[in-house]
């Protein structure tokens, strides 16, 4: 095997192993409100994240090697079946030794991330943010239906966590029609040819992560990324630019769990503490006491208020973070 077809089939094995790292690496900081290494619930622990991490293994190279695929020009877009990766992985993730539903929001980040990093490396050496962005777009924007019907494979799978409010305005008759407890649910996708990035987009207002499916992983790429990788400058100081960047994302947007979970009003008293936190620098004793008092507010009713899709957007930013560290960046 010539060396450079060596190289070439190492790339998704090493992004495979960078993107279960970024899981790792995201669980085990201390972010307040989370199972850490030092930190857990009653029903779920480390143990059950570094599981999942281990689990992802194969749909992670799945998604690298379509990603690899595409850029080579072997399969169209249409055949990358990101709705089949997710079910794959989820399934993997899920099932078996580990029952706990721990990374379904980072499993849904990280399929169009992993797909987009496959072929931005293939293609560009390098990891680019804007080429990047330019294959997650062509990904998404060339998902089908059946894509769609894996979706809600997963979904059925794992039972989310957390119930979008159907009394809220933002809910519609078309919600309805799509929401994953409607026995035809699947009869509806088909009939409508709903599309995976067109569901996403349907869901925008009211799920973080299907915002940022529906605006080509903007916020990620854009915001997130940027922030994680100037507060952290090598693997060293990794742990503590993931609790800074947290925070910040915290204090930005509600976190998603706490809203589907909480409310709104619960979801902005979470939003403001970290706020008070970022605006106090984010260094210092005053800034220590802060974390702790955020941490116990969070933890104070169980997993109530765990921010779990901030970690979800942390995570795949540390994926990002990785994947320029290995490969280099413009």
């Amino acid at each position: 095997m010539s060396r450079q077809l060596t190289l070439k089939t190492n790339i998704p094995w090493k992004i495979a192993s960078l993107g279960q790292l970024s899981i790792l690496l995201e669980v085990s900081s201390p972010k307040p409100g989370n199972v850490s290494r030092l930190r857990r619930f009653s029903d779920t622990g480390y143990r059950h994240f570094l599981a999942s991490a281990s689990l992802a293994s194969r749909g992670l190279h799945i998604a690298a090697s379509r990603g690899q695929e595409l850029a080579e020009g072997h399969i169209s877009p249409e055949d990358v079946k990101i709705g089949s990766i997710i079910y794959e992985c989820s399934r993997d993730v899920f099932s078996g030794l580990n029952q706990r539903n721990t990374i379904f929001g980072t499993v849904l980040l990280y399929v169009p991330l992993v797909i987009a990093a496959g072929a931005n490396i293939v293609g560009s050496k390098r990891f680019v943010p804007s080429d990047m962005s330019h294959w997650i777009k062509r990904i998404l924007d060339n998902t089908t239906s059946e894509d769609t019907v894996d979706l809600y494979r997963a979904f059925h799978l794992i039972h989310p966590g957390g119930q979008l409010n159907k009394a809220d305005a933002t809910w519609t008759e078309l919600h309805d029609r799509f929401d994953i407890e409607n026995p035809r649910v699947f009869d509806n996708i088909r009939e409508d040819n709903m599309t995976l990035h067109e569901l996403f987009k349907m869901s925008a207002e009211v799920d973080p992560i299907s915002r940022e499916w529906s605006e080509y992983y903007q916020d990620i790429l854009g915001m997130v990324f940027p922030y994680l990788d100037e507060v952290a400058k090598s693997l060293e100081d990794l742990e503590e630019g993931i609790v800074r960047t947290f925070i910040w994302q915290l204090s930005r947007y509600h976190d998603g769990l706490i809203l589907k979970k909480a409310g709104m009003k619960r979801a902005e008293e979470v939003r403001t503490l970290a706020e008070k936190i970022v605006s106090n620098g984010m260094n210092g004793r005053e800034t220590d006491d802060l974390m702790d008092h955020l941490d116990d507010e969070l933890r104070r009713e169980g997993n109530l208020l765990n921010p779990g899709t901030t970690a979800d957007f942390v995570s795949a930013a540390i994926f990002c973070k990785l994947i320029a560290m290995e490969y280099g960046t413009t």
